[in-house]
């Protein structure tokens, strides 16, 4: 497992899609690896600041947790998700949302197209790795 890695919530609000998926963003918050929420900021509640968004910001929404707004069908496109992860060092990234989902689907692509090592965060993924991370 790579100690560049980052977990990219897309389109699941800050707590995550379901339980599973809000455990492994609680694992990579407590082993201090990013979390990143790609949002549509139309739909971003709560804690989002929807105009800087919709400005094409990022969000510091606490230590190592960022929100991006994206305006597509995918975290990487139009957005400053990719280099925000090359800046960090990302080469690993642990895509998590609603499955299936064509947005979920073209992150995971987009990732791929652009050199990363992609993990599509399953309910039994998301349940493995976060163990994996809370032992580590």
């Amino acid at each position: 497992m790579s100690d560049a890695m980052a977990l990219v919530v897309v389109d699941a609000g800050s707590s995550g899609d379901g339980q599973a998926l809000g455990s492994l963003a609680d694992a990579f918050r407590a082993a201090q690896l990013p979390v990143v929420h790609a949002v549509h900021s139309e739909l971003a509640e709560g804690a989002f600041d929807r105009e800087l968004l919709d400005a094409g910001g990022v969000q510091t929404m606490g230590p190592g947790e960022l929100a991006i707004g994206m305006r597509s069908r995918g975290a990487f496109d139009a957005t400053p998700l990719d280099a925000l992860l090359r800046g960090l060092g990302i080469d690993t990234i642990v895509v998590g949302g609603s499955v299936p989902s064509p947005t979920v689907s073209a992150s995971v692509a987009a990732g791929e197209l652009r050199g990363y090592r992609v993990l599509l965060a399953t309910d039994e993924l998301a349940v493995a790795l976060g163990a994996f991370l809370r032992a580590a």
